[in-house]
């Protein structure tokens, strides 16, 4: 496709596309912007954001600035290339559970965020929603939707609310652990201590029983806060949304050879991915469970040990 066939589309677009001309000067074969946003990645996981320059990306190739701007104008647009990258690299989706797939979806941009913390300092524009990984992105959603009973602009709003609960719970986490995470107790103490003087008596329920500070996770809701908040809202998608309990329609049959054996390929990709991920999530359930059953049985010794110290104890205030 030529440049021509695309007058009027953000150059930026087309790039991240690969719909755009290369230019005519410079070092065409040694670089292209796929390599130039690549070396930008890295340099920010290594090193924060604010390592990113242009500069410091030409270094990098032994070129000059000025032949990196031959690729991409400027900073702001190497940026939204580099976010549109990472934001999920390793998709796996259930599409026969609209819940389960949800979860696995929002999960897939969480550990993306992970991965590359700086991603949450790039505010999102108009153009970087029209890029391949933010398109990717929206694809996969609507597949962990299929069997959500609702139109595609509510599954499209559904996937936006997901999306910006990821991203807060992501720069909360994110947030909180550069501060060193946990609160002192000399801290806990004095909030209980105010609190129970009946300043905020709505608040003190979770305050007093350490939810505030991030002891223990809602009874329901498990180790985490995205998972939390995820639980709380698949019972409201559904209640406004799935008002069908079979699901939605399977796709019509495609007519085309050709688009029947996409179909087919991308549908054995996607189980193919599925599968992987769900070994993967077992295999870390596995540990943690081995890890949960070491800390109790270190915690039922330690309560026996206790229990014995406090049988003699008794033992021998009898005795005297």
């Amino acid at each position: 496709m030529s440049e021509e066939q695309h007058d009027g589309v953000s150059r930026l677009v087309a790039m991240a596309w690969g719909v755009a001309t290369a230019p005519q000067r410079g070092p065409r074969r040694e670089l292209s912007h796929e390599r130039i946003v690549e070396a930008a990645i890295a340099i920010a996981d290594a090193e924060g954001l604010a390592a990113v320059t242009m500069q410091r990306v030409a270094k990098t190739f032994g070129f000059t600035t000025m032949a990196l701007y031959r690729y991409v104008s400027s900073k702001d647009d190497l940026h939204q290339l580099m976010l549109d990258a990472v934001v999920g690299d390793d998709w796996a989706v259930e599409d026969e559970d609209w819940r389960t797939g949800l979860e696995q979806w929002a999960r897939t941009i969480a550990a993306g965020y992970a991965r590359h913390p700086w991603a949450l300092d790039l505010p999102l524009s108009s153009e970087t929603l029209l890029m391949p990984g933010q398109v990717h992105a929206v694809d996969q959603g609507m597949r962990a939707l299929r069997t959500l009973t609702a139109p595609p602009e509510a599954k499209l709003g559904v996937l936006m609310a997901v999306a910006v609960q990821v991203r807060g719970f992501a720069a909360l986490g994110r947030d909180v652990s550069g501060d060193g995470g946990a609160v002192a107790e000399p801290t806990r103490r004095l909030l209980r201590e105010i609190v129970a003087q009946g300043r905020f008596p709505d608040a003190r329920a979770v305050i007093d029983s350490g939810l505030f500070f991030g002891e223990a996770g809602l009874e329901a809701g498990g180790d985490d806060d995205l998972g939390v908040a995820l639980q709380l809202l698949m019972p409201g998608i559904e209640a406004v949304l799935d008002s069908s309990s079979t699901g939605a329609d399977p796709p019509a049959p495609l007519d085309d050879p050709a688009a029947r054996l996409t179909a087919a390929q991308e549908e054995l990709a996607a189980v193919t991915a599925l599968r992987k991920a769900t070994q993967r999530r077992v295999r870390e359930l596995e540990k943690r469970e081995d890890r949960a059953r070491r800390a109790r049985d270190e915690a039922r010794a330690a309560a026996k040990a206790a229990a014995r110290a406090a049988a003699r104890a008794d033992g021998s205030s009898l005795g005297s």
